[in-house]
């Protein structure tokens, strides 16, 4: 009899091995495509740094003349990828920021890779006793071929990080560990306006992770005062008014997957500043509400871990689909849950993470796809972690391994 599962597991591995390295070879060879990239701000950012000073890492006129050393024609001030990075992450693009900008790019992705397997171990940690050794292996290509992981890799982007850092809080929230889950919320300030709605909650419940998060913030900061000086954290702080307010400059608020791109989408007829305030309103209720919930749950479980992340990608202010890689914290929790309550056996659990690259892969070839199909993840891995009996409907007999 065929086993209907393990082949789309192998195939959906294979396909995504195979499809990977073609994507990104198309990439990283066609000008076109890699001048595209969000590298170029970071390239940029690291050509500065290096050449001028890091006190200069977000002088736009500076990060305009390096974007068109690359690109090789003169490029419309609104037009600028302006480096919308802390400055803690300005030293990897200084340190690999070389002549060549495609060996640059290479090194970059080879960094962030690097990166990505460091923050798949934590995650490995906590599915142990569900899986062998060989399991977890496969596991862990799983982890690896996560497929917004692959796009913050073509596009050149930091979000390595990202997943590093939520994969190490995780890994402290489920284990009891505080100041892990503290840290990792910190590296998670690569991406401030998602720490944020993150970390405040813990103002009211688990509060030791809240100052371990301030004391992993404060040295990053420091860091960063140390790396930049005043001028370059004030530099920071006008990029993030750039991003916030959604104009002038390449920030491509009308492609982001959060509610503020869905609402530019839905309502074109509307000022988009209408739509705006409207985003940051609900993205702060969000905040109040997590805050709501962490101080009545009695403790906090996976389904609130995947609520506080899924509520922080959706109303963040400004989220692109690279970003997604943090989607892998609520899909875990989703497996531990799900694994712990019996809804499915240990082959059936590694299906999460493959199910999300594939069904994310398929809006690669159309943008209406990413516009729908993004949301439709997102919310069937909320219904899942918090009416789980509503759509397993039954639990397995007895506790199932992994065949």
């Amino acid at each position: 009899m065929i086993d209907f599962r393990r082949v789309f597991l192998i195939a959906g591995v294979l396909s995504l091995t195979i499809s990977y390295p073609l994507l990104w070879l198309r990439m990283i060879t066609t000008p076109i495509e890699y001048t595209g990239a969000d590298f170029i701000a970071f390239y940029a950012a690291g050509r500065i740094a290096r050449n001028e000073g890091p006190a200069y890492l977000y002088d736009l006129d500076l990060q305009r003349a390096y974007e068109e050393q690359v690109v090789g024609f003169e490029i419309p001030p609104e037009h600028i990828s302006p480096y919308l990075h802390p400055p803690f992450v300005a030293p990897l693009a200084q340190l690999i920021a070389g002549d060549s900008f495609v060996f640059s790019f290479i090194l970059w992705n080879l960094v962030m890779l690097a990166f990505l397997v460091v923050g798949s171990i934590p995650l490995l940690q906590l599915l142990k006793a569900h899986y062998d050794r060989r399991q977890r292996l496969f596991l862990f290509i799983c982890f690896l071929l996560f497929y917004p992981s692959f796009v913050s890799l073509v596009n050149g982007q930091d979000s390595a990080l990202l997943y590093l850092g939520g994969t190490l809080w995780l890994l402290g929230m489920l284990t009891g560990r505080d100041w892990l889950a503290g840290l990792g919320l910190a590296v998670v300030t690569v991406r401030p306006h998602i720490a944020l709605p993150l970390a405040l909650p813990f103002l009211f419940k688990r509060r030791r992770v809240w100052w371990w998060f301030l004391l992993g913030g404060f040295l990053l900061a420091g860091l960063s005062l140390l790396y930049t000086g005043p001028g370059g954290i004030e530099g920071f702080v006008q990029v993030l008014l750039v991003s916030g307010r959604g104009v002038n400059y390449h920030t491509g608020e009308e492609n982001m997957v959060n509610l503020i791109g869905l609402l530019l989408r839905l309502f074109p007829g509307i000022p988009p500043e209408h739509l705006r305030w409207t985003g940051w309103g609900v993205y702060c209720a969000s905040i109040a509400g997590l805050c709501l919930v962490w101080a009545r749950s009695k403790q906090l479980e996976e389904k609130h871990i995947g609520l506080a992340v899924i509520l922080a990608l959706f109303t963040a202010p400004h989220f692109h689909f690279h970003d997604f890689v943090l989607l892998v914290v609520p899909g875990v929790c989703l497996m531990l849950a799900a694994l712990r309550c019996r809804y499915l056996a240990g082959p059936q659990a590694v299906l999460v993470p493959l199910t999300v690259s594939i069904l994310l892969l398929f809006s690669y070839f159309a943008e209406f796809l990413k516009e729908s199909i993004c949301y439709l993840v997102m919310l069937a891995i909320l219904l899942m972690l918090w009416v789980p009996e509503r759509i397993f409907r039954q639990r397995l007999s007895s506790p199932e391994g992994v065949s």
